[in-house]
């Protein structure tokens, strides 16, 4: 196997950038969701290219699956960048309060701006962009207090713009869009262990080797406390092919360890591999973040 091809641009997802970009006009801000576990990998070029036509603020969902010290790491590099960027937990609603705040703040030289020009202001509209399944309907859901949008734990649920209102505030959901093409192979190996992507488009195999590799420098005391392992190997990740001879006893033991066993007793890797992505997706091997501030993403990949 080599290193994961991944085409994500179908034609509904092109459709979607082209009526963003002519819905732009109708709102104040734009705010930007991100995986709390990937903020730099989950991040769209285009929709960066939209942001700057308007004011914009970044809100890091999946805070509950993410590693605490790594979001607030997060959190003081986009400060240092001049964005305001707010962890929330979509599932407790904790952070969607801040999240109004700064998006007042965001849009507070605009409405000013249209004070002074005699035009009075009682709604504020923001666009919500983000990548598929990084949690824009749930958010919107959540913030509305009611299940405004449609939603689900796959990508590519939401297909069509929707207005949501809540207070002054008027919300703008819309389709989750990638990008034409991945910058590295690790950015797209990231987010095929978030699920950002689906799975019948890159190895199954190759991601979980690429966390496990990523985990053995991380979170190696999870990953032996989850899967009983005497010993792990610390990794750094190249390529499939050269790093597996490493990787390979892991995947065995863990195999074994579970029962995940083919014919003639030989562990089946495939059917490891794709436990591995769903334990880490669900959040099972406890709250963990994918790349980290001087991961060098910030440099090589944003």
């Amino acid at each position: 196997m080599g290193y994961l091809t991944i085409q994500w641009y179908p034609g509904h997802m092109a459709k979607a950038r082209r009526i963003m970009e002519s819905r732009i006009k109708q709102v104040d801000a734009v705010i930007e969701l991100v995986d709390a576990r990937l903020p730099i990998s989950s991040r769209n070029p285009v929709l960066q290219q939209l942001s700057t036509r308007k004011p914009g603020m970044i809100v890091m969902t999946r805070d509950d699956l993410a590693d605490p010290e790594a979001t607030q790491a997060w959190t003081d590099y986009f400060a240092e960048h001049d964005m305001i960027a707010v962890p929330a937990n979509i599932l407790s609603g904790e952070g969607l309060g801040r999240v109004k705040d700064a998006l007042h703040r965001v849009t507070s030289e605009k409405v000013n701006r249209d004070r002074q020009r005699g035009l009075k202001r009682t709604i504020i509209r923001a666009m919500v962009v983000g990548i598929p399944n990084v949690g824009k309907s749930s958010f919107i859901n959540r913030t509305a207090r009611k299940a405004a949008a449609k939603t689900g734990n796959q990508p590519g649920v939401t297909r069509q713009e929707q207005w949501v209102k809540m207070g002054d505030i008027e919300l703008l959901d819309t389709p989750g869009v990638l990008w034409p093409k991945i910058d590295t192979p690790e950015q797209g190996l990231r987010l095929a262990v978030s699920g950002a992507i689906k799975e019948q488009i890159y190895h199954v195999e190759e991601a979980a080797a690429y966390f496990v590799a990523y985990a053995s420098r991380r979170y190696p005391e999870q990953l032996k406390q989850r899967y009983k392992l005497a010993e792990l190997p610390t990794v750094d990740w190249t390529d499939l092919q050269t790093v597996w001879p490493q990787i390979a006893p892991v995947f065995e033991a863990i195999g074994r360890y579970r029962g995940m066993l083919a014919r003639g007793a030989e562990v089946d890797i495939e059917r490891v591999s794709r436990m591995l992505i769903k334990e880490v997706q669900d959040g099972v091997l406890g709250r963990l973040t994918l790349e980290w501030p001087d991961d060098d993403v910030t440099t090589d990949e944003a």
